[in-house]
């Protein structure tokens, strides 16, 4: 197969490594609205508040106690993509294409927490390529490396949100095995706890934009789109729910859909391990289609940050 098409088949398997409604109000009279013609809507509005945070103080009390649970234990597991943590993590992983070609990948990822609000990732992959057909060829070494950098613009119990810049960097040993190319592009990710399920849903957005590398390599430019549902059954375990979307802007917008599942297990306060396994369900026809996948991995949480917030306080910077 082309490099091209492996190339784009590395950032996939880099990033494999988440009820209330009420109907449209009614015609309101002319003039201005009564006390009387506001209390239906209040009233329709209640039931979904009441659904969110609670109908009575206690409620609400535990509601918001098991919203920060919630958090804490995604954090410990490291599963929230907008906690501030650190971790080192080593994942195996198979994968099928709808090409024939089978692609084993161990990869390597290190997050460090630069301060209580500011992280650094880099991810590292090993690949192993088997084309799977006659007069098909195999091969192995390292694949590109891809580097986030962000901050949390904002954090509550109810919702959390960090925004920062991906870069990947054409660090391949050989030429079928990165995409040649350098690309940069923002990226962020949402999460909000879910205390009536005892879930959070978060989605990360990425985009890939080639800035440069070699010119006889197509360009690059495509947005993953991931939203993730992530249950915590309990203080040792976890399971998630993933989809994710590829839109690949060069190719008149094709999109690329895979599904999915992972169940965890927390041994302590930093040791976690997880197993998962997943399918192309869209677009298994583009240059990212995906038949089936499996990975598993074990990931080391730790939580102080390089810079700590006393230590910064103490900066003399104004």
């Amino acid at each position: 197969m082309s490099g091209g098409r492996l190339g784009l088949l590395v950032i996939l398997a880099i990033t494999l490594a988440p009820v209330a409604s009420w109907s449209a109000d009614e015609a309101s009279p002319k003039g201005p609205p009564s006390e009387s013609a506001s209390e239906p809507q209040e009233s329709e509005r209640r039931p979904l508040r009441e659904l969110l945070y609670g109908a009575t103080p206690e409620e609400r009390e535990r509601l918001a106690e098991e919203r920060k649970r919630l958090s804490a234990a995604a954090a410990a597991f490291g599963t929230d993509p907008t906690a501030i943590i650190g971790y080192y993590q080593l994942t195996y992983g198979h994968s099928a294409f709808t090409n024939n070609l089978r692609l084993e990948s161990a990869t390597a990822v290190v997050q460090v927490p630069l301060t209580p609000n500011w992280f650094v990732r880099a991810t590292l992959p090993y690949l192993w390529a088997d084309s799977n057909q006659p007069g098909g060829s195999t091969t192995d070494g390292t694949s590109d490396t891809l580097v986030r950098t962000a901050g949390r613009l904002y954090a509550s119990q109810n919702v959390a949100l960090v925004i920062g810049t991906d870069a990947s960097f054409p660090t391949a040993a050989k030429k079928g095995l990165g995409t040649g190319k350098y690309t940069v592009g923002p990226g962020g990710a949402v999460a909000v706890p879910m205390p009536r399920l005892r879930s959070l849903f978060f989605t990360v957005l990425q985009d890939f934009n080639s800035v440069g590398g070699d010119p006889s390599r197509a360009n690059l430019h495509f947005m993953l789109v991931q939203p993730v549902f992530n249950t915590i059954w309990s203080e040792h375990w976890w399971t998630s729910i993933q989809g994710t979307f590829y839109i690949d802007w060069n190719n008149n917008r094709k999109t690329t859909l895979n599904l999915q599942g992972e169940v965890g297990h927390n041994f302590d306060n930093h040791w976690n391990v997880f197993a998962g396994a997943g399918a192309g369900v869209l677009g298994q026809d583009t240059s990212l289609g995906l038949d089936w996948t499996v990975q598993a991995g074990v990931r080391w949480v730790f939580r102080t940050p390089l810079f700590p917030e006393r230590l910064l306080e103490q900066l003399p910077i104004q």
